[in-house]
């Protein structure tokens, strides 16, 4: 066994978003700052990254998470995905802190206030603790504005740097729920592939029915795979839209499997926004990439 080829990770689900948090790796990365260790990251360890995200280890829906030390901060946080995925995700915040914080690997602060350094700043996350569980996690400063609209979309920007499209339900599907999948993921695939045909930029797909007292929301990624979480990033996205035509304190967002997540409305003359979520640790998990498996990358079922 060689154990240099070892990785342990702590596996957490946001909203049924999976998150893998690397904690231990072969990963050695030579970077200077959370900028160079990123782009160290983005461009080498194929093997690695494939034998973390892959089946049968992992699936199409995980995310990948290093955590490296910080000058600046508490942690620094790396990503790595699937090729269509995001490269950033606020839900890997919450994810990374609790699964420290539980597992004791990140020193409790006073107000259990906690700075992630990331490739794109630092954000400081407020945890609920109690007894080393963490109860909740909340984010606030998330900034969103609308870019263009039409009577077919919304186009929507997180951070100015990821844009969304939103679009509503089409009177082909009834309604954003489970016996409709079939019909809500061919839309999705089909509208993915428009847009690319298009050369239309986007981070992902918004469809939307709107209740009196919440929304319901699928989102697509570029290859038009569904995420499983209502998403921190299209939650605020749809807040924003809606905020076109009338002005909301706070929006319940839930998925198609049952979960969900609520933004609320920090500046009435601008689009930014707060959000709680519940992460939760699923398991620690070893594994050893072994060159002779045939199947040592993995593979992704489609």
């Amino acid at each position: 066994m060689n154990i240099e080829k070892l990785f342990c990770s702590i596996d957490t689900h946001v909203g049924g978003e999976a998150f893998r948090i690397v904690i231990q790796s072969s990963i050695a990365l030579i970077g200077n700052n959370v900028q160079s260790n990123q782009k160290d990251l983005a461009n080498n360890f194929e093997n690695e990254k494939k034998l973390l995200l892959n089946e049968p280890r992992g699936h199409r829906g995980m995310n990948g998470c290093i955590i490296a030390p910080s000058k600046a901060a508490d942690f620094q946080l790396l990503f790595f995905n699937h090729e269509c995925a995001n490269d950033f995700k606020y839900e890997a915040l919450f994810a990374a802190t609790t699964a420290l914080i539980e597992t004791g690997n990140l020193k409790r602060t006073a107000n259990d206030s906690y700075n992630v350094e990331t490739m794109n700043g630092i954000y400081t996350i407020h945890a609920n603790v109690e007894n080393q569980e963490v109860i909740s996690i909340y984010l606030e400063g998330i900034s969103c504005s609308v870019i263009a609209s039409s009577q077919d979309s919304i186009e929507v920007s997180l951070d100015a740097s990821r844009k969304y499209l939103i679009y509503p339900l089409p009177n082909t599907i009834s309604g954003i729920e489970l016996d409709q999948l079939a019909a809500i993921s061919n839309w999705g695939i089909a509208k993915t592939s428009e847009l690319i045909q298009e050369n239309i930029d986007f981070n992902g797909v918004i469809l939307v029915e709107e209740f009196s007292d919440k929304v319901r929301s699928v989102t697509f990624e570029k290859d038009g795979y569904i995420l499983r979480s209502p998403g921190i990033d299209s939650t605020c996205a749809i807040h924003t839209s809606i905020n076109l035509t009338e002005s909301k304190y706070e929006i319940e967002n839930e998925s198609i499997f049952g979960s969900s997540l609520t933004t609320k409305l920090q500046c009435e003359n601008e689009s930014i926004f707060s959000i709680k979520a519940v992460p939760f640790v699923t398991g620690s998990h070893e594994f050893i990439f072994d060159t002779e498996d045939p199947l040592k990358e993995g593979f992704i079922l489609v």
